[in-house]
């Protein structure tokens, strides 16, 4: 399936599936989607993954992405501060009980997800940077 995304615009086609970054890393982040996935990249400053990383495209495809966590000693989950989010967080740490799985939500926490929260971030930084350009002008 396709993603689509714009400022207007927000959808997919079907069918759904998991996206996988396959570096052969223990360590694994994962994400609803893929802007949260962007997100992180851009959030990071990160032009190439060290690790692995799974972008579920919705959380109704957990149980697809599960084989590729299973090779995963280590699972940060970036999920939205909702209640699909918090339960796919819980089916991660249940599913994979042997490893060690990090909730990585409470660093977004006033925010729907990770993008939000970039967003917020961005806008924050261009209203500071506003007002010290006003503050300097003689």
């Amino acid at each position: 399936g396709w993603e689509l995304r714009s400022e207007h615009f927000k959808g997919g086609s079907t069918p759904k599936y998991i996206t996988t970054f396959d570096n052969h890393a223990d360590t694994c982040i994962t994400f609803e989607g893929f802007l949260d996935f962007l997100s992180y990249l851009m959030l990071k400053k990160a032009e190439q993954l060290r690790i692995d990383a799974v972008v579920l495209n919705s959380v109704v495809n957990l149980p697809k992405a599960i084989p590729f966590l299973q090779r995963h000693r280590t699972v940060h989950t970036f999920f939205d501060n909702d209640e699909a989010g918090r339960k796919a967080t819980a089916d991660v740490i249940r599913l994979r009980s042997d490893s060690k799985v990090i909730d990585q939500s409470a660093f977004y926490l006033r925010h729907k997800d990770l993008n939000e929260y970039l967003q917020t971030r961005q806008r924050e930084l261009r209203l500071r940077q506003k007002k010290q350009s006003h503050g300097h002008k003689i």
